[in-house]
């Protein structure tokens, strides 16, 4: 693995990390702080509220500027929020340091991304998009343990002094081995210019979002359905979310390579594995080692899914907008996952049964997979006649069709 693409991947560890450790130390903080439980919960919805909303405006207006400078200057800025966090005298000050931290994550996942497949060979691209997201992976398998550990040993002020250290010292590996520039240089344009979303675009987005959302129906209430559905022990749960986790880190390989080899294929075959694996879940269990091995291989589909979505959302926005692609790849997976966790917890709250939730799971996956082939449907149709320029300068990929418009210091990378 080159350096650069080794040390992206450990931010997007780090970054990883402390999106999903705030979990498990919500009771020490609860009780440290002295707030509720369901208080402490907004450290969570704030930081996903301000990903989505914030970070397609953070990538917008620092598109001009060169990665050697933008990217350890925002793992600069993603360090003191976790020290902002760590420091902070009240609730008020660690919500800030969460905020401060949730900024300037989309745009520095995508920027990764969109470095590292800039990095690659022209038939690897999306494999070494792979590598980068495999740090998120790798965060749920290690990172987030390990910081739930350090709090419960330490305190949760220490779990956040821990990720503001093991930030810094990523920072400085990609300080020494910087990320390769954009291809298309970074001269800054004449004026202000407008990123459109183009319709193709959209609908990928779309894809992520139900696809997600599926997934995390279910995922969100794994411990529930393992020990009350399909009859395991609490001990065996752990192990059982590990071997998820594993099984992720499998499946972020193989369809980062997939993608690369089948780009029309991979999003439906990886999505499709992904309703499957939902939909035996959602039938009565059987033996609970087949349970077992199915839920397993749900983490190898679903972690999949995501280079392969990446490389479809950037390949529908055109690769002068990589970075704004990937950004609003990381907002839509977000909204998934919020997505995801409010319909299972309505379906149970109104006296569903977890197997009918993962039902309801494999429902919005294949609505997702029906949506990709509609998708690839749409790219292999011929186009359409040529329109007339307006006269406005819009940055609009590869895509075809009206947008949302996002606008920006300049053209996104």
């Amino acid at each position: 693995m080159p350096l650069p693409v080794l040390a992206m991947m450990l931010c997007t560890f780090c970054i990883g990390t402390a999106e999903s450790v705030i979990a498990g130390i919500l009771p020490g903080i609860a009780q440290d702080v002295g707030v509720s439980l369901t208080a402490v919960g907004l450290l969570i919805t704030v930081y996903a509220v301000a990903v989505v909303l914030v970070g397609p405006l953070v990538t917008a207006a620092t598109a001009t500027l060169r990665r050697t400078t933008l990217l350890p200057a925002m793992m600069g800025v993603f360090v003191m929020g976790n020290t902002l966090a760590a420091s902070a005298p009240g609730f008020g000050w660690l919500l800030v340091g969460r905020v401060v931290s949730a900024v300037v994550h989309s745009t520095l996942i995508a920027a990764f991304v969109a470095a590292a497949r800039d990095t690659a060979p022209p038939d690897r691209r999306a494999a070494y998009g792979a590598k980068v997201t495999l740090g998120i992976g790798l965060s749920s398998v290690a990172g987030v343990p390990a910081g739930t550990l350090i709090g419960n040993a330490f305190g949760w002020r220490a779990t956040f002094w821990a990720l503001a250290a093991v930030s810094l010292a990523a920072t400085a590996l990609l300080t020494r081995f910087p990320a390769p520039e954009s291809p298309r240089g970074t001269a800054k344009p004449a004026g202000r210019r407008r990123f459109v979303l183009p319709g193709p675009m959209l609908l990928v987005a779309a894809v992520i979002t139900l696809g997600t959302a599926g997934v995390f129906a279910l995922y969100t209430y794994a411990s529930p359905y393992l020990t009350q559905s399909a009859g395991f022990g609490s001990g065996s749960v752990t192990v059982l979310l590990l071997l998820y986790g594993l099984g992720g880190i499998v499946g972020n390989m193989v369809g980062g390579r997939a993608a690369d080899r089948f780009p029309s294929a991979a999003v439906p075959a990886t999505l499709g594995a992904a309703a499957a694996g939902l939909l035996l879940l959602a039938l009565p269990p059987g033996n609970r080692w087949a349970v077992a091995g199915v839920f397993c291989l749900l983490g190898t589909a679903y972690f999949a899914t995501i280079p392969a979505l990446n490389n479809a959302i950037v390949s529908a926005a055109g690769p002068s907008s990589s970075t704004m692609a990937l950004t609003v790849n990381n907002s839509a997976f977000c909204v998934g996952i919020a997505l995801g966790s409010w319909l299972g917890g309505l379906l149970l709250a109104r006296g569903n049964t977890l197997p009918t939730v993962a039902a309801a799971g494999a429902a919005s996956t294949a609505a997702a997979l029906l949506l990709a082939l509609l998708h690839t449907r749409l790219r292999k149709a011929p186009p359409g006649p040529a329109l007339p320029a307006t006269g406005a300068s819009h940055d609009t990929g590869t895509g075809t069709g009206t947008g949302t418009t996002v606008t920006g210091s300049g053209v996104p990378r």
